[in-house]
């Protein structure tokens, strides 16, 4: 290699040239209409450029610059930036000065035309800047760049563009040449007219300003670089600059202008700075109100006071100041859009502008801010608040400013704005912080945030702003402030305690609660030790007392789901308890924590039970007695009363606090002896109730019930009173009385009303001693009055209390006995009867009914039968709807179950538990769900309460004569889709049970097995598990059968056959399971009624609509028709096709016993084979019809239904319901096996599957019947019947059905699956459809069932007269072969001779399958342990490789139509030579190779796709077979390359085809990397990317085949010009990798190559164009030997 070089030299120049025509040709291409090939060339051009950097830069710049060629701007635009592409990566490549000045000539002449486009000016400018990026460049660049300036003119736009974009790149490169064109540019500053070419200076001068300051800072690249250097060019250019164009007229200018002489501030000397600053300033300010983006404005502002106070030109500024403050202020009142950038930017500069001019005017500041805060606008308050905030934040200002802002803002305590009141917390906030707040100046601001927590308005001193903010509300902000403030900052601890108690009991700031008291609740657990010296709690104008907090936190706490304030209250007390009273300090820290425990239990579970919320009300109040107990001070509970009766007014919009505070006042009162004060509050205390609300009446009667435990008589006294102050009549009638009368009426039933609750709680609460004489005198005396009296309902419902009340309190003195109690009774039933009467209501009144019904002595029956009757009729309605349901029903519910139990326990004889049975039996069938739920619940609590107290006398029955009727109408229930009324239902049944055995002499403690397992099925019942649910079912089947005699059986069969019709299908299919259980157990007593029995059933399934009713009806058939299975087969075989539900039922369940099962498939198995298939008659238009006979239709019917449920289950149930639809109406699955019934079909399947085989074949084109003959079961006159069912039915997939269920059998899983599409495809069944068919069948039988082949080749291998009978034989042998007889070779002599005989066939669909039969010899080899001997002789192997080969001769015979079936027979021989060449020897295949050789060619030229992959497939076989024979090899390479380019073949089988091929190619190249490539990488399946294996291929032919490369590339080069696409965009890629991977080039003709792919980038497809383009780069790796 080191001797050709020198070579190249001379011809330098020559090469050149041959390279600018591909080159030349990718330019051209630049320009292309498709937008994927200009980008492929523009990638092909950088890819050229990276490897040979200036050749390709010199040919963009001709091509750009030549006459002949000069492209479009859009084209030019692309070319640039290709070549900016390719200096950015390889300018440290580029040597050629010349080449990099004509290109900077170039670019340059870009940028200064006035006229290009701007695009175009846009990509020269960008390949200046990439070259002025690299060191190696800039200087020429810059040079350039800056001689355009010299030259005397103004720079162009461009110019100062790119000059500036370089400047931002490289600061190293451009620094040196800045003091210099800062010196040229004040000279063409005041020749400058275009406003855009004044926006490109501004912006240029900005980014050198930028430069240099970054070169100062990083001393780079000279250390002794200083500001001083540049001050003269700066203070001229920005005297020029505020000359000239600090006031144009454009606003772009002005913008730029003005940022750059904030820039160049910082530049100037501290004169220049002096003398122009304030001009400045002044212009800017004035600019205020012309900018719509003011953010350059304020960003150049800043940087300007910023340079002007680091050169200590205060005095300067001192003229500007108040000025400039006016001016930002407006800029700071502008709320910041965080989805816009440069207004966050701009409120951040503005900051900045204040903090540098308070450090220098604090003064000013200060009194332009204080100006602000007093402003009548609510934006310059909140523009004020905010520079404070920042200001305090930044420590800039003295603690004498900051005392002066404080007393400033003051005022503003009183804005109600929103804004205002959001941007002051952050104030208050920043004071606290840095600590310039102590308890007296902080104490307003504390109150503030407060009042605004809790929402409280403000008084309006000012108008308020109608544009009030989005998003977090005042009240949570002040929240939230606080909260912080009390947890985190510590020096607001001293403004915040003790100072917050004030709050807690004032009413208008109750919503800040939560936040006041977490507050004090931290700082009270928190406190420091000094904290606590001297009284805390001492009352106004201090904190509250002890006695105010302990009533009011008490009460806060009762809400147990509001856990924040519960449990700050709690908390707050626990802390204050040192400050309430020494005795309670111990106990309260013992008693505290338990109660918050509770709280946070409550808390965490959400909402609470109203009987969890009674329990903490009753912890609250213990609580309470015993803080009054540990005191132990007569004065402290009066001072608690006190308090509490003062806070009463607090809960008037609080109605749970409040009535929880009158419980509370009932304890205090309790705990009190003076009896003065105790009336005085009564009194107080039931004028201060609101009676109109229902929850203010009970708790004031349980607080006058509790006060009544110690002061029983003063408290029935005030009763007294009370009832007198309520009677309307004792008002005087004076005139407005009258007019007032409905409103006092009303009113006095409200007072009546709590009057009466207040009986009830005294009957409760006062002491057993005195309880019976106060009931039987005054408090009935008092009710029984108002009862008569009344007539509000509201008084009613406060009677049912009290006299539940009074009934629970007399349990507790058992000899009393109540006077009184038939007139309530009447009373409460009469209620019970309202219309309307609320659920509420309707509880107490069972409520009262229990409660009355406990009292001595019993209840008559006349009154039991009543209050049972209103109970039900009053309750069990009320649950028709489930949405109903709410807590006060199943209150109802509950209550009239212990109704129930209660009267059976009081009176347990027969006649009683007759009446609730009779009573209750009309509700266990209701349709309603929760009807039936409840009445068997009752039925079976009132069965329990009966069995439990359970006594006999002499007089009493011997026997339980309900038992069959309990256990008939319970039947039905047993299987209710209710798990509760199932579980009930067993239950009541076990109750039956048991109440029967106690009548038959059993004991209570009587041990029975069958009651036991009762027992266990009530506790399983309730599970959701359908299967299980039926095993519990049948064991109460069993149970029932074994318990009842055979005339009670008799009886209850009777009755319970009705339930087969019940509304339930769950409960219908229970009663068929029971019934199936007894006839399983005693059917063979009912031998005489089996033909009833089946008429009964089949009659009744016409009327069920579900479908397990009926399959458990069906089945109980089958367990009668055990007895008489002749008469059920010739019944059964009478019925119209297809088979009805029940039929077929009974068919299956035949299936299932092994005995029935083979004794019905003999009787089958006769019929089909004894009988004729099918019957031809002839037509009105001369031809025939076969029609399909009926008996063994019937029998193939008969068998599938036998054996459908020896199937495995079918997974898809769809499935199985569409390809069973034809036959019956709905399909059933069983999950159940039957080992024995499959093993007799097993071993049945050889026969059966060659009957249904031959009868599948018969069938083709076969009608089905249209009627049949009567039975002796026909209802029809005539001995004629029409099969309705005919027009539905086929023949051959009623055989395919019939044989999807023998194969299921024997778990042929995969055929079963063929087998089930084949039956829903709805396509008519034709020859072809049948043979693929078989064929399919055959091979996937002899896959899964390899054992039953040669029974089943026995069963077939005889003479058949039909054709479609021979073909199917001639199908399954063609495929067993295939199949290697399922490993049984043996059978293959026989198979080869059958097939060998039917060449000769008269039907030309025998011959193709005899031929694809000997094809498929091909497989056997597969095996190399079996080729029998008579198989290698070579009379016999001659014999079949000239009959086929011999067929492939016959493909002209047909012409192009594939469809002609001689030309199918030549491509049945085609590819069984593919196939069975790679398994021949060679020799046989040798005198074959020639002639298939030609054919092969003849092939790959056809424009089928079909015929391209039948010759690559005999290739492929050849190659396996004689690769390695001279003949073959004579022609591998032209075969290789013709296999190379069909991989891209538009046919997607040949392109698998080809990779075969290629793979049985490979061993033969004598490249094994190019056959691991073949092998690993050509995968049929996958998808193949071929320039990536192409390329990685062809780096192996280059050098593995290097003495073919110049054939490779000749051959190649004609697919240039082939018809197809696809195959010359392969081509295209294949040369190109094969010359760029091509070491040495001499011999090869590269000009051909070159030539071919400038003809295909002039393609009319893009495609080509595209892989044309890939192309040519890959020639250049080898450019020295072109």
């Amino acid at each position: 290699m080191s001797s050709a070089k020198p070579e190249i030299s001379p011809g330098k120049m020559q090469v050149k040239e041959k390279e600018r025509g591909l080159v030349w040709g990718l330019l051209e291409s630049a320009g292309d209409t498709n937008e994927g090939v200009r980008q492929t060339v523009a990638g092909s051009l950088i890819t050229l450029g990276h490897k040979h950097p200036g050749f390709v830069l010199s040919s963009i710049h001709k091509f750009i610059s030549s006459p002949q060629t000069a492209p479009k701007v859009q084209v030019q635009s692309i070319l640039y930036n290709t070549a900016e592409n390719i200096v950015r990566e390889c300018g440290e490549k580029i040597d050629d000065k010349e080449l990099i000045d004509t290109w900077t000539d170039a670019a340059v002449k870009l940028l200064t035309l006035p006229s290009v486009a701007p695009d175009l000016q846009e990509a020269a400018s960008g390949l200046m800047v990439a070259l002025g990026s690299n060191p190696k460049h800039c200087s020429a660049v810059m040079e350039t760049l800056v001689g355009q300036i010299q030259a005397g003119t103004l720079p162009s736009q461009s110019i100062a563009e790119t000059l500036g974009a370089l400047a931002a790149v490289n600061v190293k490169g451009t620094v040196p040449f800045i003091k210099v064109l800062l010196g040229l540019i004040v000279q063409c500053l005041p020749s400058v007219k275009q406003d855009n070419l004044k926006v490109a200076l501004a912006m240029m001068l900005s980014k050198f300003c930028e430069t240099i300051q970054e070169a100062i800072a990083n001393k780079e690249p000279d250390p002794d670089i200083s500001v001083e250097a540049y001050m003269t060019e700066s203070a001229a250019i920005f005297e020029a600059l505020v000359s000239l164009w600090l006031k144009s007229s454009n606003s772009l200018v002005r913008q730029e202008t003005i940022v750059c002489l904030g820039h160049m501030s910082h530049l100037l000397p501290k004169e220049k700075l002096e003398e122009l600053a304030g001009l400045v300033v002044t212009t800017i300010l004035s600019l205020y109100r012309k900018a719509s983006s003011p953010y350059s404005l304020t960003f150049s502002l800043a940087l300007i006071t910023d340079a002007m106070l680091k050169n200590n030109l205060t005095e300067g500024m001192k003229f500007h100041v108040d000025h400039l403050l006016g001016c930002v202020f407006n800029q700071v009142c502008v709320i910041p859009n965080y989805s816009e950038p440069f207004t966050v930017k701009n409120h951040y500069e503005v900051l900045r502008c204040y903090e540098l001019l308070a450090k220098h005017f604090p003064e000013n500041v200060m009194t332009h801010l204080l100006q602000r805060l007093e402003n009548a606008s609510h934006m310059q308050r909140v523009g004020a608040l905010i520079v404070s905030k920042h200001l305090i934040n930044s420590k800039t200002l003295t603690d004498a400013h900051i005392s002066n802002m404080i007393s400033a803002l003051n005022p503003l305590l009183s804005d109600p704005n929103s804004k205002v009141v959001k941007s002051f917390t952050q104030v208050i906030v920043a004071l606290c912080h840095n600590c310039h707040l102590d308890a007296q100046s902080g104490a307003p601001f504390i109150t503030y945030l407060v009042k605004h927590s809790a929402g409280v308005s403000t008084p309006q001193t000012r108008r308020p702003s109608l544009a009030e903010p989005d998003g977090e509300s005042v009240s949570e902000v002040s929240r939230r402030v606080l909260h912080l403030l009390a947890t985190t900052v510590d020096g607001a601890r001293p403004l915040l305690w003790p100072h917050l108690l004030n709050f807690v009991c004032t009413p208008e700031y109750e919503t800040s609660l939560a936040t006041t008291l977490g507050c004090l609740a931290h700082l009270a657990n928190n406190s420091k030790p000094e904290e606590g010296k001297g009284p805390l709690l001492t009352g106004p104008p201090g904190p509250p007392t002890a006695h105010v907090l302990l009533a009011r936190l008490l009460v806060l706490s009762c809400i147990p789901g509001d856990g924040t304030i519960g449990t700050a209250a709690l908390t707050l007390l626990q802390g204050l308890a040192p400050h309430v009273n020494p005795q309670v300090v111990e106990p309260w820290s013992q008693h505290l924590p338990q109660l918050l425990a509770t709280l946070q239990d409550f808390t965490s579970k959400g909402d609470a039970e109203p009987s969890a919320i009674q329990m903490w009300h009753d912890s609250l109040r213990d609580f309470l007695a015993s803080t009054i107990i540990n005191i132990n001070s007569e004065e402290f509970t009066i001072s608690i009363g006190v308090a509490q009766m003062d806070q009463l007014h607090l809960y008037d919009k609080q109605q749970a606090q409040l009535c929880f505070l009158m419980s509370l006042i009932g304890v205090t009162l309790k705990h009190m002896s003076n009896k003065t004060f105790v009336a005085t509050t009564l009194d107080s205390l039931f004028n201060a109730t609101s009676h109109k609300s229902a929850v203010e009446r009970e708790s004031l009667a349980l607080s006058v019930g509790t006060a009544a435990a110690t002061h029983t008589d003063l408290v029935l006294t005030h009763i007294d009173m009370w009832l007198k102050t309520a009677d309307p009549a004792k008002k005087s009638l004076s005139f407005f009385n009258l007019i007032k009368q409905d409103t006092r009426v009303e009113e006095s039933s409200w007072m009546r009303a709590s009057i009466v609750l207040c009986l009830g709680q005294i009957s409760t609460l006062a002491p057993a001693s005195v309880i019976g004489s106060r009931v039987d005198g005054p408090i009935m005396l008092h009710l029984l009055n108002i009862i008569n009296s009344n007539k509000s309902e509201m008084v009613n419902e406060a009677v049912l209390h009290a006299i539940s009340n009074i009934a629970r309190a007399l349990t507790r003195l058992p000899d009393f006995k109540l006077r009184q109690r038939p007139l309530l009774i009447t009373h409460l039933v009469n209620t019970s009867r309202s219309e309307g009467l609320p659920h509420p209501v309707l509880a107490s009144v069972l409520q009262a009914l229990r409660d009355l019904a406990a009292l001595e002595p019993q209840l008559n029956v006349e009154e039991r039968t009543i209050i049972l009757q209103a109970g039900l009729n009053a309750t069990l309605p009320r649950f028709s709807q489930a949405e109903n349901v709410d807590p006060y029903l199943t209150k109802c519910n509950a209550q009239l179950s212990v109704l129930i139990r209660t009267i059976i326990q009081k009176d347990t004889n027969p006649a009683t538990l007759d009446d609730v049975t009779t009573l209750l039996q009309s509700w266990t069938v209701a349709p309603a769900e929760l009807i039936r739920i409840k009445s068997v619940e009752l039925l079976h609590t009132a069965l329990r309460t009966y069995y439990d107290h359970l006594t006999f006398t002499i007089e009493g029955p011997t026997n339980f004569n309900q038992t069959c009727q309990l256990l008939a109408f319970l039947t039905p229930r047993l299987s209710d889709p209710s798990s509760q009324v199932r579980t009930q239902a067993v239950g009541s049944v076990y109750m039956v049970l048991r109440i029967a055995g106690r009548y038959n002499g059993q004991t209570p403690d009587h041990a029975d097995d069958d009651l036991e397992l009762l027992k266990a099925a009530e506790e399983q019942i309730s599970v959701d598990d359908p299967q299980r649910i039926d095993n519990l079912v049948r064991d109460v089947g069993t149970v029932i059968s074994n318990k009842l005699t055979f005339v009670q059986l008799r009886s209850f069969l009777s009755c319970v056959v009705v339930g087969l019709q019940d509304r339930l299908g769950e409960s219908s299919s229970g009663v068929a399971l029971v019934i199936t259980t007894i006839f399983t157990l005693r059917g063979h007593q009912l031998h005489q009624h089996i033909k009833e029995i089946l008429d009964s059933i089949y009659t009744r399934l016409e009327k069920v609509s579900h479908k397990e009713t009926r399959k458990r009806s069906v089945e109980a058939l089958t367990r009668l028709s055990a007895h008489n299975l002749n008469l059920v087969l010739d019944t059964m075989l009478n019925y119209p096709l297809p088979y009805e539900s029940g039929v077929s039922g009974t068919w299956r369940n035949l299936g299932h016993d092994s005995k029935l099962c083979e004794l019905a498939l003999e009787h089958l198995k006769q019929i089909m084979e004894r009988t004729q298939l099918f019957t031809e008659q002839p037509t009105a238009s001369d031809s025939t019809v076969r029609i399909a006979t009926l008996p063994p239709l019937s029998a193939i019917c008969g068998l599938t239904e036998l054996i459908h449920d020896l199937r495995p289950p079918v997974k898809n149930e769809q499935e199985e319901k569409e390809w069973e639809t034809l036959e019956v109406s709905e399909p059933e699955e069983e999950p159940q096996t039957w080992p024995d019934s499959q093993k007799i079909i097993a071993e049945n399947f050889p026969s059966l599957t060659a009957l249904l085989l031959l009868s599948y074949g018969s069938y083709v084109g076969v009608v089905a019947p249209l009627h049949q003959t009567g039975g002796t079961n026909s209802k029809s006159a005539f001995n004629f019947i029409p099969n309705r069912g005919a027009t539905g039915l086929v023949p051959t997939k009623i055989v395919l059905r019939c044989l999807r269920s023998l194969i299921d059998v024997i778990n042929c899983k995969s055929l079963s699956v063929v087998l089930a599409n084949k039956i829903r495809d709805e396509e008519e069944d034709t020859t072809e459809i049948f043979l693929h068919s078989i064929s399919e069948i055959t091979a996937m039988l002899v896959h899964e069932a390899p054992k039953h082949v040669e029974k089943l080749v026995t069963h077939l291998d005889s003479h058949h007269a039909y054709e479609m009978q021979r073909v199917t034989v001639a199908a399954v042998f063609a495929q067993l072969i295939a199949e290697k007889c399922g490993g049984n070779y043996e059978l293959l002599e026989s198979i080869t001779d059958g097939l060998l005989s039917r060449l000769n066939d008269r039907s030309v669909h025998v011959r193709r399958l005899a031929v694809r039969g000997l094809a498929n010899f091909a497989h056997l080899q597969q095996n190399q342990t079996y080729f029998p001997q008579w198989f290698g002789v070579s009379e016999k192997l001659t014999e079949i490789i000239t009959a086929l080969v011999g067929a492939t001769d016959q493909r002209e015979g047909g012409g192009t139509d594939n469809s002609n079936v001689e030309t199918q027979v030549a491509l049945e021989a085609l590819r069984g030579l593919a196939a069975l060449l790679p398994r021949l020897p060679q020799e046989t295949v040798l005198q074959h190779t020639p002639t298939l050789l030609i054919r092969i060619r003849l092939f790959s030229e056809k424009s089928s796709g079909e015929v391209r992959e039948a010759g690559l497939g005999v290739l492929r076989g050849l190659a396996s077979s004689v690769g390695s024979t001279e003949e073959f090899r004579e022609q591998l390479h032209l075969h290789l390359l013709a296999s190379l380019v069909h991989l891209a073949d538009p046919y997607p089988p040949t392109v698998v085809m080809c990779k075969s091929a290629l793979q049985a190619l490979g061993p033969h190249l004598g490249s094994e990397a190019m056959n691991s490539m073949f092998q690993n990488h050509l995968i049929p399946s996958g998808v193949l990317n071929y320039h990536q294996f192409i390329t990685d291929l062809t780096k192996h032919m280059v050098t593995d085949l290097k003495d073919h490369l110049g054939f490779f590339i000749q051959a190649t080069s004609a697919y240039f010009k082939s018809p197809e696409p696809s195959l010359r965009r392969a081509a295209a890629l294949l040369i190109g990798n094969l010359v760029y991977h091509c070491e040495s080039c001499e011999d090869l003709n590269i000009s051909t190559v070159s030539h071919g792919l400038s003809f295909l980038l002039r393609d009319q497809d893009p495609s080509v164009r595209t892989a044309a383009a890939i192309a040519i780069p890959l020639l250049f790796r080898h450019i020295d030997l072109m």
